[in-house]
């Protein structure tokens, strides 16, 4: 009933009924919904700004809220552009509009901007994300592009990192989210890879010296990788070597680099086919089985294929003991 007159009337009947409602929003999160239909379809403007006054004290007072209201907007392209692009100049961050105040979470803005069916709101959010600064946007950036499941389009997220003029610089969120490090290889700016986590740098580098990406951005990140020096980001390199990546291959084995850790050794020089040091180390294969029990199935299908290939004994993973009885 509170509902209905306040959509559809218009006067003190339908402002009485949204004032109720939007108390019980800042009581009862389960409310969102109406409220943002209020902001989106009551008749009485007065009842539109009400709702909207009340999403807009939520969305930066409750931390919960933004989710709740994105989760609401995001199928009202219209509505949900006036909300999230209204002015906000006490913003610390770029660009300063409300969506940038606190953001929703789990990469909302990202998908949006790839994948939402509303040409306006996709745009509109790519526009975001190629001018903003905020860390956790930024972040939401680096996870996709330090993804290779294929659940978001590499390249699209690439153009929008690429437009955006923050992430040209030295590490902008954290150095360990080193998936943003693309944008300076690609725009070669290696001296600001020193910025970077080592060893949180390793799989970007592999990953573009790997991909489609121009002949000295490849070339670039080849180099490095053959350079690293003892510490862990070359313990990260064997260990994308053990798993396959060719990159990392091609990079122990031109430059002769090898793990430290005891427990990584048996497995690179069995994956590496360094048979003569292999057997001086494991003769009868016991280390191998030992260090191979926490590597995931594809690496020890391909170990297997390989020891198949060369005559040889494969590793033989110790069962994981059963817990709880």
């Amino acid at each position: 009933m509170l509902k209905r007159m306040a959509l559809s009337d218009v006067g003190p009947t339908a402002r009485l009924a949204a004032r109720i409602l939007c108390g019980r929003m800042r009581r009862r999160h389960h409310h969102t919904g109406t409220v943002v239909r209020l902001m989106a379809d009551a008749r009485d403007e007065q009842v539109s700004a009400m709702a909207e006054a009340t999403l807009a004290e939520s969305w930066t007072s409750d931390p919960r809220a933004p989710d709740r209201i994105w989760a609401a907007l995001v199928d009202r392209p219209k509505p949900a552009l006036r909300f999230l692009l209204a002015p906000a100049p006490d913003c610390p961050h770029e660009p300063r509009v409300r969506l940038v105040t606190a953001p929703p979470s789990d990469g909302r803005v990202l998908r949006a901007a790839l994948d939402s069916p509303d040409p306006d709101l996709r745009e509109a959010m790519a526009g975001v994300l190629r001018a903003t600064d905020h860390p956790d946007l930024l972040g939401d950036l680096d996870q996709a592009l330090s993804d290779d499941d294929g659940a978001m389009p590499p390249q699209a997220v690439l153009a929008l990192a690429q437009d955006n003029p923050h992430l040209c610089q030295p590490a902008p969120v954290s150095v360990f989210h080193a998936g943003l490090a693309v944008v300076p290889i690609l725009k070669g700016r290696l001296d600001l890879l020193d910025s970077y986590d080592p060893a949180s740098l390793v799989p970007t580098l592999a990953r573009v010296a790997g991909g489609p990406f121009p002949a000295r951005a490849v070339e670039a990140c080849r180099q490095r990788l053959r350079a690293l020096g003892p510490g862990p980001a070359r313990e990260v390199l064997c260990v994308l070597a053990i798993e396959g990546d060719t990159e990392a291959l091609a990079a122990v084995t031109d430059s002769g680099q090898e793990p430290e850790s005891p427990s990584l050794v048996p497995l690179f020089l069995f994956r590496t086919e360094q048979w003569e040091r292999y057997d001086a180390l494991d003769p009868d294969g016991t280390l191998l089985d030992k260090h191979s029990a926490g590597f995931d199935e594809d690496v020890l299908i391909e170990l297997t294929a390989i020891a198949e290939r060369n005559g040889r004994r494969g590793p033989n993973p110790p069962p994981i003991p059963l817990t709880g009885f």
